[in-house]
Formats: structure tokens, C-alpha cells, sequence
């Protein structure tokens, strides 16, 4: 009983810290504006000289905001100063902000010295938000989340490295450096989670990298022999490099994040029939390994192609609101991603005779006494 009450109140500090933490880093960063060298101004004032309804040829309606702000700077050897800017938007706000007062706005002067307004400061919403969600991780899950956490923030820097790699490299090749980056981040994030030691981590990582392999090599070879026909690489917006490498560095990562969860699932699972029953026969083994694969492999599939329909909805709507037919609007935002969901999905049904394969050797190693 006394364990369980103190055990309840470190919970209760540790939530009334985090929340302390989350309050306290939204009032820094909404009073930071010093740190920041562009202009940055709170709007304190707002009047709405006209709004309109204005519509196209394809009857899409919106409501145009003329509006004058009147605003506060936060920053630079004018702070406290009021300034006036106009400011045009509309109700859709997709290349354009509605202004309210309070909000906190960077500024340019433009070339004829009047106030232009730039972006929304919106670092004090997010960083919260991010600190609050990393707090419950921690709090929840204790020491495994904090090798997640750890983990999640390592890979973010070997992402950022290899990118800069790519930039510092005049003649890199992208998908080669993510195939670097693939090889390190599973080694380092497999072994964090479940033991550089174990033997569970290892089967894992030759699974996660052989289907990895061997999924990016059926791809090359079906593009090779269909040349490359339906793949439209032409659509890939705001590249400044070969498509080919980064339309496959893309694919790469993608496979790498849903082949690691489901091999992680199972072949956990077949490490604890193992271990309960040290003599379970091959047969045996590869019968469960592949019913623990048909139940996780179909969801997973559709959790991917699901994430990569609402990244897309807005530019489906936006085409299909302009008058485009379905079939373009397919061709323009869908068919790469579509490509590359499929991609991901048969690397995820091959995860299963590749992850099967490696424990079924693993256990007959174990039984002749070769591996320790």
C-alpha cells in the first residue's frame, strides 16, 4: 500500500513538473523576441478596410481581407515602437495570414522602407507542444522511453548529417548516403531499444537490412526492364539534382521505418516461443512466424497508404477544386507516392520469409552450439 502511494505521488511530481516545464518554456519563447535578429512585432491593432467575396471560373468562393495593422515591435533599437503595415489575405489563408491582434509577426522593410509583413512567429505553440508529448514519453514508459526519445533524436542527426553530406559532396551520390545512413541508424536504434549485445537485436538488424536490400532490388530491377515506363520522375518538385538517386533515398527510408516495426514484432515473438519451449520444432516455428506476420503486415500496409493520403489531401482538393480531372490530378500528386507505398508493402509481406529465414538459422546455430 505505501509503495503504491509513493509510487502515485512521483507520478504526480513528475506530471507537475512537465507541466511547469511546458508553462514555462510558452512564456520564454513568448517573450524571447530579443534573441532574434530579423524584426519581430506584436500586433496590437487591427482594422479591416474591405473584405469581398471573390470567386474564379471554377466557381471556388473565398473572402478577400483588406486589412491595416497596427503593431508593436518586440526587438531591434526601435523596440516599442508603433508601426503600421498593410496586410492582404483571404479566407482560404494558403499563401496568406488573417492577422488578429496579439499575434506575433516577423517584419521586413522593404526597398521603399515601409513595413511588410513576413511570417507568423509560431516557435511558442510547437516547442510546448513538442516538450510536452517527449514529458508523457517519459513519464509513461521510463527507461524505455527514454532510449526512444534518445533514439528518435539521434536519428534526426544522422538525417541532418547525411544531408549535409550530400550538400558539402559535389559529386555525392544521394541514395548511397542513405544507404549509409540506413545501415547506421538500424544498428544504433535497434541496439539502444533492445541490447547491442542480444541476439534478438541482431536477428532484427540482418532482417531489417536484407529486406531493406532485397526490396530496393526487385524495384531496380522492375524499373530496369520496364524502362523505367509509368515513373515519372519529371514530377518531383524543387529538386536540384538527378530525380533517380533521391526518388530512391526517398523509397529507401520508408522501407526502413515499416520493415523495422514489423520486424521488431515478430521476430520478438519468435524469441519468446523459443524461450518457452527451447525444443519447438522448425515446422512449428515458421507456422507462427507466419501468422504473426499475416496479422501485422496487412495494417501495417494501410496505416503507410493512409499516411500518404492525407499528406496529399490538400493539393487533391486544390487540383480537383481547379478543374482538373482525376486522372491528372493522380498523375501529378499521387502516382510517385503511390509507387512508393508499394514499394514499402513488398518489402513489408517480404519481411516475413526474410525474418523467418534468419531465426530458423539462428536456431539451428544455437542447437549445434555455434552461436553463444
Amino acid at each position: 500500500m505505501f509503495k503504491f502511494i509513493r509510487l502515485y505521488r512521483l507520478r504526480v511530481i513528475q506530471v507537475l513538473i512537465l507541466i511547469a516545464i511546458t508553462l514555462g518554456s510558452y512564456v520564454f519563447l513568448n517573450h524571447n523576441m530579443r534573441m532574434y535578429q530579423q524584426p519581430i512585432a506584436t500586433v496590437v491593432a487591427v482594422k479591416h478596410d474591405q473584405q469581398s467575396k471573390v470567386s474564379d471560373q471554377f466557381d471556388n468562393q473565398v473572402t478577400q481581407h483588406e486589412q491595416t495593422i497596427q503593431a508593436k515591435l518586440d526587438n531591434g533599437k526601435n523596440r516599442g515602437s508603433i508601426v503600421q503595415l498593410m496586410n492582404s489575405a483571404d479566407s482560404a489563408q494558403g499563401i496568406s495570414q488573417v492577422l488578429h491582434v496579439n499575434d506575433k509577426i516577423f517584419l521586413q522593410k522593404g526597398d521603399d522602407g515601409i513595413w511588410q509583413f513576413s511570417t507568423m512567429k509560431r516557435d511558442q505553440f510547437w516547442i510546448p507542444l513538442l516538450v510536452l508529448v517527449l514529458g508523457i514519453l517519459l513519464i509513461l514508459m521510463g527507461k524505455t522511453g527514454r532510449l526512444t526519445a534518445i533514439s528518435l533524436l539521434v536519428n534526426v542527426l544522422l538525417f541532418t548529417f547525411t544531408i549535409y553530406l550530400d550538400l558539402q559532396l559535389p559529386n555525392g551520390n544521394i541514395f548511397w548516403l542513405f544507404i549509409g545512413f540506413a545501415i547506421v541508424a538500424s544498428i544504433f536504434t535497434l541496439g539502444l531499444v533492445l541490447g547491442i549485445r542480444t541476439k534478438l537485436m541482431w536477428a532484427v538488424t540482418v532482417t531489417v537490412l536484407s529486406t531493406t536490400l532485397l526490396a530496393m532490388l526487385i524495384t531496380n530491377i522492375v524499373f530496369t526492364l520496364t524502362n523505367n515506363n509509368g515513373l515519372h520522375l519529371e514530377l518531383m518538385e524543387y529538386i536540384t539534382q538527378l530525380p533517380k538517386p533521391l526518388f530512391y533515398a526517398m523509397t529507401l527510408v520508408g522501407i526502413l521505418g515499416a520493415v523495422m516495426d514489423e520486424a521488431t514484432d515478430m521476430i520478438a515473438t519468435l524469441f519468446a516461443l523459443m524461450e518457452e519451449n527451447p525444443h519447438i520444432s522448425l515446422r512449428a516455428l515458421v507456422e507462427a512466424g507466419r501468422r504473426v506476420g499475416q496479422e501485422i503486415f496487412g495494417a501495417l500496409t494501410n496505416v503507410l497508404f493512409l499516411i500518404f493520403i492525407a499528406e496529399q489531401i490538400p493539393m487533391v482538393i486544390l487540383y480537383l477544386h481547379n478543374g482538373n480531372t482525376w486522372s491528372f490530378t493522380y498523375m501529378q500528386n499521387l502516382s510517385l507516392g503511390m509507387i512508393q507505398t508499394l514499394i514499402s508493402a513488398i518489402a513489408i509481406v517480404l519481411t516475413v520469409p526474410v525474418g523467418i529465414f534468419w531465426v530458423v538459422l539462428l536456431k539451428k546455430f544455437v542447437l549445434k552450439g555455434r552461436l553463444q
